[in-house]
C-alpha cells in the first residue's frame, strides 16, 4: 500500500517510514501539513499518517481539509504522550476525522498493527490506539 506519513521530526519520520517500507508499503514522506496535503495530491496514497503538532499547518487542519474536500482515506493522527493538552488534541484529531490516534513513541508493531488495522477496515469507526 502507498502511505503518506507527515511528521515534522525528521528522524522519527525516517523511523516510521523504515518500519513501514520493511513491511512491504510504499512510503511518501513529509515534513508538515502544507507538503502532506500536497503529497496527499499528488499520489493519492491508501492511508495517512500525521503528526498532530507540526509548524505550517498542524495535522488537525490538515485532516480538516481533507475531511472537507470529502476525501474519505483512513487517517491516523499521532501526538508525543507528554504534549500538553494531549487528551484535548487527540479528541479534536477524532472530532476533525481521524479514525485513529497513536501515542507516540510508538513500537514498530504497535504502529503495523494500527496500520493493519485501518487498511483491512477503511470505513470503521474512529478509534484509539495505545493510549496508554
Amino acid at each position: 500500500m502507498n502511505i503518506l506519513v507527515v511528521e515534522d521530526e525528521a528522524e522519527v519520520r525516517r523511523a516510521i517510514a523504515r518500519i513501514l517500507r520493511a513491511d512491504g508499503h510504499m512510503v511518501l514522506e513529509a515534513g508538515d501539513g502544507r507538503e502532506g496535503l500536497a503529497q496527499f495530491y499528488l499520489h493519492r496514497p491508501e492511508l495517512v499518517i500525521c503528526d498532530i503538532l507540526m509548524p505550517d499547518r498542524d495535522g488537525i487542519e490538515m485532516i480538516g481539509a481533507l475531511r472537507g474536500a470529502a476525501i474519505k482515506v483512513p487517517i491516523m493522527a499521532m501526538l508525543e504522550v507528554d504534549a500538553a493538552q494531549a487528551p484535548l488534541l487527540l479528541d479534536l484529531a477524532i472530532a476533525f476525522g481521524a479514525n485513529a490516534v497513536l501515542l507516540k513513541p510508538v513500537t514498530g508493531y504497535e504502529l503495523l498493527a494500527s496500520v493493519a488495522s485501518l487498511l483491512a477496515a477503511p470505513a470503521m469507526a474512529p478509534r484509539r490506539y495505545c493510549e496508554g
